[in-house]
């Protein structure tokens, strides 16, 4: 899990641990309601000051606006946090280790917060699958976003020389422990036949439940930061022509085929890049909204 991103996107998220009805103290008044989950005033308050702390410098938001805000930031929390354990995301022991030693605040050996880690990372994966499912960018949306900005008089920056990776996948989908057993057993027999050598990319179209099984597997270019971290591990860990080992994500069981690495280094090359990744970017906040959306329109959230 990379650690930094995780943080950017939720910087209330160390302050953040929804309580079980029960095990709230008598003290603790409800702020509110989200689905099965609660949210007192005391969490509330904590999550106030961090984000208080995090505000730049000479800012004074108005008290309830600025309470208010942050309320709503912890109700989207719990409902994604919510909606990864009805998922089954899995989070293992190391992902928690790596969450606490990037955050001095939290403490290893406390179970609280290795289980505020724990949503912490739960949050992450939640939001991954929604991005990842609607933020590739096509070659010809780049083109086409090109074109609209010559048009328009509009000039594009050059861009970043970034290494690059072009790779066909299979992925057989597992959306809890049972499925995932036996999505494991089944890539194994398909990564048995790709390295005997049948065609990758036929048996993509045969096996794959992803969205490029039609194209053969092909993901096209992609860059570091495009995938979940697991998969870009196991990529960078091969050479052009390879085929990945099986690797488990929140997705299910892969196997992966590098085909080329460059780096885009021409103006053209860096521009198409560049703007590849504004599109990717804003395709992943939109995917965000998209979420909150839909688990905002599902729940039961009584604001007190």
């Amino acid at each position: 899990m990379n650690i930094k991103p995780l943080a950017a996107a939720f910087i209330l998220g160390l302050s953040f641990h929804a309580a079980q009805a029960a095990d709230i103290k008598a003290s603790d008044s409800i702020a509110a309601v989200v689905d099965n989950e609660v949210i007192t005033q005391r969490q509330l308050n904590e999550a106030v000051a961090d984000a208080r702390r995090n505000l730049p410098k000479g800012t004074q938001p108005e008290e309830a606006q600025f309470r208010e805000q942050v309320l709503l930031q912890l109700i989207n929390q719990s409902l994604i946090v919510q909606a990864g354990k009805r998922r089954n995301i899995p989070v293992t022991d190391a992902e928690i280790d790596a969450v606490l030693a990037h955050n001095p605040a939290l403490k290893k050996g406390r179970a609280s917060d290795r289980n505020k880690a724990k949503d912490l990372l739960i949050m992450e994966k939640v939001r991954q699958q929604a991005v990842m499912q609607h933020s590739r960018v096509s070659d010809a949306e780049v083109e086409h976003f090109i074109q609209q900005a010559a048009a328009q008089g509009i000039a594009l920056p050059e861009g970043e020389p970034l290494r690059q990776y072009r790779a066909q996948h299979i992925l057989v989908k597992a959306d809890s422990d049972n499925a995932a057993v036996a999505a494991e057993s089944a890539i194994r027999k398909i990564h048995h036949q790709a390295r005997s050598g049948t065609d990758f990319a036929a048996l993509a179209r045969e096996y794959s439940q992803d969205g490029s099984a039609a194209q053969g597997g092909d993901l096209g270019w992609f860059s570091d930061g495009m995938m979940v971290v697991p998969f870009e591990e196991a990529v960078h860990k091969l050479k052009a022509g390879q085929i990945s080992a099986p690797v488990r994500t929140q997705f299910g069981w892969h196997i992966i085929k590098l085909n080329e690495v460059r780096d885009a280094g021409t103006p053209e090359e860096r521009r198409h890049n560049a703007v590849r990744q504004y599109i990717s970017e804003q395709k992943a906040q939109q995917a965000t909204i998209e979420l909150l959306q839909e688990l905002h329109s599902g729940a039961y959230i009584d604001v007190r």
